[in-house]
């Protein structure tokens, strides 16, 4: 039904020639960070709306509740071949990011109802790891933007913790099972092995 109203929507902006754009930034960007270019409304409702899909199989009902929230947030994702969807905050300055590399970096990890489950910079200890140690979407993920880059990741669940989901050591579940997830990825640096 959502999908209805969502195409309902995009043809009514196509059709009345809105051509408003957005002036916020990411809803989670820091401050300091330098502003986003505005969003145009209509070219991420078109572009979103062309990855919906009418399976009902998981990774579909998941792939159209990624689209949905992007359509909700303004989100202007790009889609990856593996279902990764992703939004470069800022490109970085430095080296590419490859396969292998020992990176540090910040993170704010959300489920999609808002609840942030992790967050490094309210730790202050930003994490340490090799590209291809991590989930899945962030071993994709990374290697689209270089050394003091950021990127946000809608994470379908096969791409994140799948079924299992993310349990502590002490046996609290951190994020359930199956669930699609945010992430804000800032790399600080690229650090000797």
């Amino acid at each position: 039904m959502r999908t209805v109203v969502y195409l309902l929507t995009l043809l009514l902006f196509t059709a009345c020639g809105s051509n408003s754009s957005s002036d916020s930034p990411s809803t989670n960007e820091d401050e300091a960070s330098a502003p986003l270019p505005p969003v145009n409304e209509d070219e991420v409702l078109l572009e979103l709306s062309a990855h919906l899909s009418t399976d009902t199989s998981r990774a579909a009902r998941e792939q159209n509740e990624i689209i949905d929230y992007a359509i909700e947030n303004l989100l202007p994702l790009k889609p990856t071949n593996s279902g990764l969807f992703y939004r470069i905050l800022k490109e970085g300055d430095g080296e590419p990011i490859a396969w292998g590399d020992f990176l540090s970096a910040h993170y704010k990890g959300y489920l999609l109802d808002g609840t942030v489950f992790a967050d490094s910079k309210k730790q202050d200890r930003p994490l340490e790891f090799y590209v291809g140690n991590m989930i899945d979407a962030w071993n994709e993920g990374l290697q689209l933007i270089n050394v003091e880059g950021k990127i946000q990741l809608l994470v379908p669940s096969r791409l994140g913790y799948g079924e299992e989901g993310l349990v502590s050591s002490m046996g609290r579940t951190i994020v359930p099972p199956n669930q699609i997830l945010l992430f804000e990825v800032e790399v600080l640096e690229k650090q000797q092995k």
